[in-house]
């Protein structure tokens, strides 16, 4: 049985891939070969609108995927998505 904690952030994560998708323009979950610096981050704001979650919570699970399932970028307390793993 999955807890409403692992749903949420399957949900989560599930979101944030498709937010990178559509921000890459493509239909993969990487960009291409040789796509470097015109990729599109995933702002932290962008994902609460998505989830309909609140901002510390966004913000605390991108903290924990760092480096594990998704790249961070960390501006002050802003955050956002640089890349998939």
């Amino acid at each position: 049985m999955t807890s409403d904690l692992e749903a949420t952030t399957d949900d989560l994560l599930n979101t944030i891939r498709e937010l990178w998708q559509r921000a890459q323009g493509g239909d993969e979950l990487a960009p291409p070969e040789g796509f470097g610096q015109a990729v599109t981050s995933i702002k932290d704001t962008d994902i609460a609108e998505a989830t309909g979650l609140d901002l510390d919570p966004v913000r605390e699970y991108l903290d924990n995927a760092d480096g594990t399932q998704l790249v961070v970028g960390r501006d002050g307390d802003t955050r956002t998505v640089q890349g998939l793993l």
